[in-house]
């Protein structure tokens, strides 16, 4: 809905229904007529030297198409990295795949989770990493919990430049934004 204006969600859409929407919906005439590309479309135009997070919205029925399109991609695993709310999704691509780096996404403002808990759970499926809401339980706690066991650590959604340079203040691997240029634009005049 948020893209597209289209009310169903993908598992129960059909794919010529996907193929048919316009991605543009709130982002302006630029964007006008743009596709949702299939998962291959995007390996094939990924660049060397930039990475991927492909973030799995459904349960871990999903896994096995999505591991076969990964599997059988050029791009190199270590470009590739899948992000999901469902623990489930990263322990079966982790059993399927161990190469395959997969991060725990975490949103505080839906759940009141404790960093021991995030730290059981990253541990029991096999998780490379975290990537938590931009969102003050997101404190040097968690980070440092994160990396006393060895997981990258990630942070979305951060639009404001203040947000962004105390999260790299905080030592973070990645920052998901809405606002990308404008982010590098001023953490590059910042360095």
């Amino acid at each position: 809905m948020r893209t597209t204006g289209f009310d169903k969600t993908i598992d129960e859409a059909t794919f010529m229904e996907l193929q048919s929407l316009d991605c543009s919906y709130g982002f302006g005439k630029d964007w006008k007529k743009e596709k949702i590309p299939e998962i291959k479309e995007v390996f094939s135009i990924l660049p060397h030297d930039k990475d991927i997070f492909i973030e799995v919205k459904t349960k871990e029925v999903i896994v096995p198409y999505l591991l076969k399109e990964i599997e059988s991609q050029k791009a190199a695993l270590n470009q590739i990295t899948v992000i999901s709310f469902y623990p489930e999704v990263i322990r079966r691509i982790k059993e399927r795949n161990v190469n395959i780096k997969c991060n725990l996404l975490v949103a505080f403002d839906y759940e009141n989770i404790k960093t021991s808990k995030i730290e059981e759970i990253i541990l029991s499926i096999g998780a490379d990493g975290l990537g938590a809401q931009n969102h003050k339980r997101f404190n040097n706690e968690l980070i440092k919990m994160l990396r006393n066991i060895d997981k990258s650590v990630h942070v979305w959604t951060v639009n404001s430049t203040d947000d962004a340079e105390k999260y790299i203040k905080k030592g973070v691997d990645s920052i998901t934004t809405n606002r990308p240029y404008f982010l590098r634009n001023h953490l590059k005049k910042k360095k």
